[in-house]
């Protein structure tokens, strides 16, 4: 999708700013097929080298910034800004710090594609129906884990959204040992819920709260893009004009 609306822009990929938050191989591989020539925004460049050594493409044409997102030296720099999950691993307290700084790093008109964990309004828990739709599925287009991450760590989400690790290694423990998944779907979700106690991923944030913070930050136009997978109506891309 955002492959689309960056070929859609006025101006020529081969001629975009771009910047990446985070190291992510699947914007980086966009960047690589668009021509575009990113900046990666990293706090870790042993994160940026594991990943780019994990990834099955080479990545030469690259721009490394070691920085903290909220620290990012750039104004008025790029004409699109690529996120998976940013305000997901922000502190609660520092969201609308984090858009602020976003604002100020597009140029006139820049864009922000922000993907990331949302709670809509009246969403409801549905977790236990969907491991039981698609626990014992003879046959399921996508593997569990990807039916079944937002929707577990919604559940397992303390008051502020932050998700309680050990919470959900026991939810998915308990499903395991009541023979609703089987032992390869259980060790493919592993991977979703091994972090230790104590570290910090908001599981979801309000619309309202990010509505809140965007447009306090400056932004003037907020677009919500859904896709078609029902597994991704809580992660959709959130397109922001300056």
């Amino acid at each position: 999708m955002e492959e689309d609306a960056i070929r859609g822009m006025s101006k020529k990929p081969s001629d975009m700013s771009l910047m990446i938050l985070g190291s992510t191989i699947e914007y980086r591989s966009l960047c690589r097929k668009l021509g575009i020539k990113p900046h990666v925004v990293d706090f870790s460049r042993a994160n940026f080298d594991a990943l780019s050594a994990y990834s099955k493409e080479k990545f030469t044409d690259e721009i490394f910034v070691e920085s903290d997102w909220l620290q990012i030296p750039f104004t008025e720099t790029f004409d699109v800004i690529l996120g998976h999950r940013p305000f997901n691993v922000i502190r609660h307290d520092q969201v609308g710090v984090f858009f602020k700084k976003m604002h100020d790093s597009l140029k006139k008109e820049g864009v922000f594609f922000c993907r990331g964990n949302v709670r809509f309004p009246g969403d409801q828990d549905h977790l236990a129906l969907l491991v039981e739709q698609w626990g014992k599925a003879a046959t399921r287009p996508h593997r569990l884990f990807s039916y079944l991450e937002v929707p577990l760590y919604m559940h397992c989400a303390d008051a502020r959204g932050y998700l309680d690790y050990p919470k959900a290694r026991d939810v998915i423990r308990k499903f395991h040992e009541q023979k609703f998944i089987n032992d390869s779907d259980y060790e493919d979700i592993q991977p979703l819920i091994s972090m230790p106690e104590g570290t910090k991923f908001r599981s979801f944030i309000a619309k309202e709260e990010l509505e809140e913070h965007i447009r306090a930050a400056g932004f003037r136009s907020i677009e919500w893009l859904l896709t078609s997978h029902t597994f991704t109506k809580n992660m959709p891309i959130i397109k922001l004009i300056k």
